[in-house]
């Protein structure tokens, strides 16, 4: 208990670091423009004021750490997000600096901020997963570990076994196939003695499913048996050791669920609709684009609708901000006049503040839970169809064991 509550305090005060640290760099950045541009009547940009810049996306922040309370590969993310704000304000101090004032040192120092944001986000991931410890084992953390030979990482959550993106290490946050404790029969360490393909087929919708392969080299190997899931993912031995340990001690005590699990049961479930198998077929003849269902597509519109829904709410705060702080330069942006706040204008934006949350509610938060729930359940229980003969893509093909 108290060593993972100092990983998560350590690794939120490096969060807060890689957010703090750009801001107060821009701030100086702009100081210093200011300094060599010789205005005496501008005041330059001040920490209070890039603060405010990054107000919305610091509250998306938090909730996405809340979110991800136990998800640690989605800290680094939320770490460098954090670092956007200053990194944004510094980066055009920056280009002033060097193309208007003759200081292109200033590219060099943004640059080695980057890099900093950047290894502060490692650190944050260092810090959460390493070492593996037998306490954190027994936590409800994530533990990710390096594959050998591939981009992908094999992550051991609380409730499940999850291989991420095997195609880019950019898409590491989305997973590509996993397999429940509740549908676990094995897993064990084996030797591979020949390069092989293992292939992952995907929920799609529809009777053919998209195919995820890849190689495994000669090596050991994490032989891995669920209930419609079957994987070989190439790892050295030490860490197969370890991950075949938090495995059965995380796993040990679920009741294994027996029943059969069919392509009707997850597409209503789900919610997602089920393809024509005729139409489907007959696009395939005619050599047409055949619409499916991806897995790891990104609602991304919701992002874009959710920020234009939480404008009159950070005008409000940024209205806010610019009296507490006395900063002309906020004042100036959110139409205060001499301190004082016009009573229309701050109405409005309450009023407009309301009707946009009960919108961003409907619109984007249910519609991200929702997303999340059946991106959860269709990568826990995608439906493998049936291989080609005599294909020998895994050892041990078929094999039930109960035991793990």
């Amino acid at each position: 208990m108290i060593e993972m509550l100092a990983r998560r305090t350590a690794a939120l005060l490096l969060v807060l670091l890689a957010a703090v640290v750009p801001v107060v760099a821009a701030a100086r950045l702009s100081a210093w423009e200011n300094e060599l541009a010789g205005r005496k009547s501008v005041e330059p940009l001040g920490i209070a004021d890039v603060a405010v810049i990054g107000t919305l996306l610091w509250g998306i922040i938090l909730v996405g750490l809340w979110w991800h309370w136990r998800r640690t590969t989605m800290w680094p993310v939320w770490s460098r997000w954090a670092s956007a704000t200053g990194l944004f304000a510094a980066f055009f101090e920056c280009v002033q600096l060097a193309g208007d004032r003759g200081r292109p040192v200033a590219l060099a120092v943004w640059l080695g901020l980057a890099v900093l944001c950047w290894a502060l986000g490692e650190a944050v991931r260092l810090v959460l997963t390493r070492p593996v410890t037998p306490r954190l084992i027994a936590s409800k953390l994530e533990i990710p570990f390096p594959l050998r030979g591939l981009k992908a990482r094999l992550c051991v959550r609380a409730d499940r076994l999850v291989l991420d993106s095997l195609a880019s290490r950019r898409k590491r946050s989305r997973d590509v196939a996993a397999v429940p404790w509740t549908t676990l029969r094995s897993i064990e360490l084996v030797e591979v003695d020949q390069e092989m393909t293992c292939s992952v087929f995907v929920f799609s919708a529809t009777k053919v499913g998209n195919v995820r392969r890849f190689d495994v080299p000669p090596g050991p190997a994490l032989h891995v048996i669920g209930t419609a899931r079957e994987l070989l993912v190439p790892v050295t031995e030490q860490l197969g050791r370890v991950v075949v340990e938090a495995v059965r001690q995380r796993s040990a005590g679920v009741e294994l669920d027996e029943s059969p699990l069919t392509e009707e049961d997850w597409c209503r479930q789900s919610g997602v609709p089920r393809y024509d198998t005729t139409i489907y077929s007959e696009q395939l003849r005619r050599n047409e684009k055949v619409a499916n269902y991806a897995t790891d597509k990104r609602p991304y519109v919701l992002g874009v609708i959710g920020t234009f829904l939480l404008m009159p709410l950070v005008m409000l705060c940024g209205t806010a901000l610019s009296v507490i702080t006395g900063s002309a330069y906020l004042q100036k942006q959110f139409k205060v006049f001499d301190g004082v706040i016009d009573p229309i204008w701050v109405a409005t934006l309450g009023v407009g503040s309301i009707v946009f949350l009960y919108l961003l509610n409907g619109f984007v938060i249910q519609g991200f839970v929702s997303s999340m729930k059946f991106q959860d359940y269709i990568e826990a229980f995608p439906e493998a169809p049936a291989p080609p003969p005599k294909t020998g893509t895994v050892p041990g093909s078929g094999k039930k064991r109960k035991k793990r």
